[in-house]
């Protein structure tokens, strides 16, 4: 038997943070839109604009980063937000997950929060057809695209 097999070894092992829903999906509270930064588009860039968001919690965990399995945890949790962004137009659409601060049963954004994006419309999925009217919309009425 080889020296460097070890039965249970279960590979390389990293902490990662995983989401626990905690709210269903929201339009964007107006105030975040107002109040947040704008980041300018780059020449190969397009600006995608907040219109939904949920908290959350973001969980750590010990994982098996060669199996994706669940080793531990979670060790730690904090609270979080998952905001979409979408492209004027409604056709391309993004999600990050972001820090929050819990304030009086409330979640808020990072101090730094971007309510308007710049990214490359290749780190974009595409939206379905169907969306797109409404994603549309959320921007006409959060926003002035113009």
């Amino acid at each position: 038997m080889s020296s460097k097999y070890r039965r249970g070894n279960c590979g390389q092992k990293k902490l990662k943070w995983r989401w626990k829903d905690e709210t269903d999906n929201r339009s964007l509270p107006q105030s975040w839109a107002d109040k947040g930064r704008t980041e300018s588009p780059e020449e190969d860039e397009v600006q995608l604009y907040a219109i939904q968001c949920r908290a959350g919690l973001l969980l750590e965990w010990l994982v098996n980063t060669r199996t994706g399995k669940l080793l531990r945890g979670p060790l730690s949790e904090k609270p979080g937000l998952r905001v979409l962004y979408v492209t004027a137009d409604g056709e391309h659409a993004l999600m990050r997950e972001l820090d929050a601060r819990e304030t009086d049963d409330s979640w808020k954004p990072p101090k730094q929060f971007a309510s308007v994006i710049a990214k490359g419309i290749e780190e974009a999925d595409p939206v379905p057809d169907s969306s797109q009217g409404y994603y549309r919309r959320s921007v006409e009425d959060l926003y002035d695209p113009s």
